[in-house]
């Protein structure tokens, strides 16, 4: 819990040093002028959204296309518990799991989360090799974070194969954990997953092919939000610089796990990419970023008000 205050104390801390180098005054104004903008800014989760409901519907064999909407509604209340984790996002798996019961039997819906959570952490992990690439390839810059970047295209395929390999390499330690211990249990838990995941790799490759696309594909995607607060500000970058941003912000979030909501973090990384990697400049870049924060906490307004009317419905139907 001490560790915890501490780096909550860091980031606030970041955050008003990085507000206050910005001027507060100039967000206000920057915020308050958006007008008619904010209908599309708040809509541009919507796309990102769409790329995860459909990414967990195709490794969910079960779950025809046809009910799209009933996945989308879902995926944004997932994705609104994700974020009301001040951690490690995984308030949205237990609540998927619960909200499936009504579409899937219990063992097939424990399956669909796990499958679901693979394919997510490897379209992450392909999204920031190919941003990585992609800036060593088209943009200038520093040594030092060419030197980050070309670690990052090492580490990224390596901890894809250690995810796979360790399963199996958990199954051959030269010691036997009780079966009671945490050990024993997580090895279970990750062999019996990627076992699920083979399975359903050689019964539906396509499926899970196009999921793990998808999941890529959304990183990217989510670069709109940007794109369209910037326009919102008076200033246009290119969507393919937006697109890149997004991605580095989502590896900075990881990164900066520890950091509750990572406040402070994110906006300090979204500064870094934007002015040292893209080049773009700092103009705007800081208001940007908090009416980034501004739309995700308004989604995760309407997924709780989405998890409550759910709950309604349970309640209801009995």
């Amino acid at each position: 819990m001490k560790w915890k205050a501490l780096f909550g104390a860091i980031g606030l801390a970041s955050l008003i040093y990085i507000l206050k180098g910005y001027g507060f005054e100039r967000l206000a104004q920057e915020l308050l002028g958006l007008g008619w903008w904010s209908v599309p800014l708040a809509l541009t989760f919507l796309p990102v959204a769409a790329c995860y409901a459909l990414a967990w519907q195709l490794v969910t064999p079960g779950w025809k296309i046809s009910r799209f909407p009933e996945a989308l509604r879902l995926t944004v209340i997932s994705v609104a518990w994700n974020n009301l984790s001040p951690f490690v996002k995984m308030l949205g798996e237990p609540v998927r799991l619960v909200m499936l019961d009504r579409v899937l039997p219990g063992k097939r819906a424990a399956q669909s989360v796990v499958l679901y959570n693979i394919v997510h952490s490897v379209g992450t992990l392909l999204s920031f090799f190919i941003g990585a690439a992609i800036l060593l390839l088209v943009y200038p810059i520093s040594a030092t974070l060419n030197t980050g970047l070309i670690v990052l295209l090492l580490l990224a395929p390596l901890l894809a194969a250690s995810l796979l390999l360790l399963p199996y390499l958990a199954g051959r330690m030269p010691f036997r954990p009780s079966k009671k211990s945490r050990v024993y249990k997580l090895s279970f838990w990750m062999r019996w997953s990627f076992s699920k995941i083979r399975v359903s790799a050689r019964r539906h490759p396509a499926r899970i092919a196009l999921a793990i696309f998808l999941e890529t594909l959304a990183r990217f995607v989510e670069g709109v939000t940007f794109y369209v607060a910037f326009l919102a500000l008076g200033h246009f970058v290119p969507l393919f610089a937006c697109a890149l941003l997004d991605v580095g912000r989502s590896l900075i979030d990881n990164a900066f796990f520890f950091i509750p909501y990572q406040v402070g973090s994110r906006e300090g990384g979204v500064l870094l990419v934007a002015s040292d990697a893209l080049k773009i400049g700092t103009d705007s870049v800081v208001s940007s970023a908090v009416l980034y924060r501004l739309v995700e906490i308004l989604w995760m307004g309407i997924g709780y008000a989405l998890w409550m009317m759910e709950g309604n419905r349970r309640r209801s139907s009995r």
